[in-house]
């Protein structure tokens, strides 16, 4: 399952919630620390590790 990671706009709280994609299109997703719901996606790097040596 993927990892997406929110701002809330209230509280400024960086967070990840894993969930399916189905559930990423509905949109419903609230903050942990102040329970609201706005929300806004926080976009970081990404980093894929591999047990392959390049």
């Amino acid at each position: 399952m993927p990892v997406y990671e929110y701002q809330c706009e209230l509280c400024s709280l960086i967070f990840s919630v894993k969930m399916s994609m189905a559930e990423h299109e509905q949109g419903n997703v609230t903050c942990p620390a102040c329970k609201k719901g706005r929300v806004i996606p926080h976009y970081s790097a990404f980093f894929a590790k591999t047990s392959k040596k390049s």
